[in-house]
């Protein structure tokens, strides 16, 4: 048995044995760990990590703090930030309310006759340094936002270029308080401001924007709707499909940007619309098949009223179509291509065909009446011997006077009804005589 020995073989683990293995291990330096260098850079890195993420942290804090500060600051001022905000919104924008000069005929005439829709407040020598009232100040800017309706003040009692006033021109007040809303074309409608509230100024001032497709149906229409505006658009048809169809192509977008044309519907075939040969000219012919509704355009200005017809001028849509109508309306409205009427255009309603008058029949034979029925005659009865007639008492000469009336009635009834029978022969043969002529 051999004795153990205290001694390690390392012969295991010699150079030749251990091979290319990781050079840190083999050199022993995987044994000492990272050096005094390393360890100081380590620390850096991470003290900067450490940076890192604080900076992070605070700025997503900072954003925070800031979105709650605005929200605050919101919810702090409220009401009056928000009318700071919108008051230089409209500072940028502008309120609409203008100063009009009676004097500026042009710009009179924009706002009177143009289509736009304008609110006009009055004022006179007296007036007119007043403060406005207090509907108008705070309403004035929510109907330029809402509907573009710009506010004029004008002084509606002084002379304009015609002499007239324009309280006198349309017969209104003729002294303060005065105001009205113009648009579309249409006589300014009157507002009062008395006991009104802002808010409630868009409500009274939305129906006079109304805007609609008016129907030619009686003569009083015609120059209220058509020859008394400057520019008048005529569809003309003669069924209600057409009427439809050429309606279609107006839709209130289009009518809004043409406030300053009036359209109106014509029925042809009832009405009857006379332009001259000049006008005829400019009309497109179109096939029976598939005829469409006409479009005629009919333009008023003011021109020397010593002619026969100085004021009216027309032409004809060349084809119903929707890419053409801007066209068409903005050239009737500027009077390009139109062309002058001999008179001035009226209509009248198409006379009446005469009915054909059939003849009666001829008539009929009237029957013969049945003869009346004939009574009988009563037997006579002889009362001699009759115990009965002992026993009553008999009125002195009753039975003679009731035998011969009696004989007298049946003969005059005879009669009467041998005559009636007669003059009845009589009538039914005058009645056969006039019905074979």
């Amino acid at each position: 048995m051999s004795k153990k020995s205290n001694t390690v073989d390392f012969s295991a683990i010699s150079e030749d044995k251990i091979g290319t293995g990781d050079p840190d291990v083999a050199s022993g330096k995987a044994l000492k760990g990272p050096s005094h260098k390393e360890r100081k850079d380590m620390y850096q890195e991470g003290k900067k990590a450490m940076a890192r993420a604080a900076m992070k942290k605070e700025a997503s804090s900072s954003w925070k703090k800031k979105v709650g500060a605005m929200v605050a600051l919101f919810f702090m001022c409220g009401v009056g930030m928000f009318q700071f905000l919108s008051a230089v919104y409209g500072f940028a924008r502008g309120n609409g309310i203008e100063n009009v000069d009676v004097k500026d005929t042009a710009k009179l005439k924009t706002v009177l006759f143009s289509g736009d829709p304008w609110l006009v407040y009055c004022v006179n020598n007296d007036t007119q340094n007043h403060r406005l009232p207090q509907v108008l100040e705070e309403g004035c800017l929510s109907i330029w936002s809402s509907y573009s309706m710009r506010t004029a003040i004008l002084h509606c009692w002084e002379p304009t270029e015609s002499g007239r006033s324009v309280a006198q021109r349309f017969k209104l007040n003729l002294k303060p308080p005065l105001s009205f809303v113009v648009a579309n074309g249409n006589n300014p409608k009157m507002i009062n401001f008395a006991g009104m509230k802002p808010e409630d100024l868009e409500k009274r001032v939305k129906p006079a924007l109304d805007l609609s497709i008016a129907r030619i149906d009686t003569l009083k229409k015609w120059p209220t709707h058509c020859t008394s505006r400057k520019t008048c658009i005529v569809i003309g048809h003669k069924n209600v499909a057409q009427r439809d169809h050429a309606q279609k192509m107006f839709p209130k977008a289009f009518l809004e940007r043409h406030r300053g044309s009036r359209i109106v519907t014509l029925d042809t075939a009832f009405w009857q619309l006379k332009l001259g040969d000049a006008v005829m000219k400019t009309r497109v012919a179109q096939g029976k098949k598939g005829k469409s509704a006409e479009v005629i355009c009919l333009s008023r200005d003011e021109g020397d009223q010593k002619k026969a017809n100085s004021t009216h001028s027309g032409m004809f849509l060349g084809e119903l179509d929707e890419d053409a109508l801007d066209g068409f309306i903005q050239a009737c409205e500027n009077r390009e291509g139109v062309v002058q009427l001999e008179k001035p255009p009226k209509i009248n309603a198409r006379p009446s065909k005469p009915k054909k008058v059939k003849a009666p029949p001829p008539p009929r034979p009237r029957p013969r009446p049945p003869p009346p029925p004939v009574k009988p005659k009563k037997a006579k009865v002889d009362s001699v011997g009759s115990r009965a007639s002992l026993e009553e008492e008999e009125p002195l000469f009753e039975a003679v006077e009731e035998e011969e009336e009696q004989t007298q009635e049946e003969q005059t009834e005879e009669d009467e009804e041998d005559g009636g029978e007669e003059v009845e022969e009589g009538d039914d043969s005058s009645d056969d005589d006039e019905v074979e002529l």
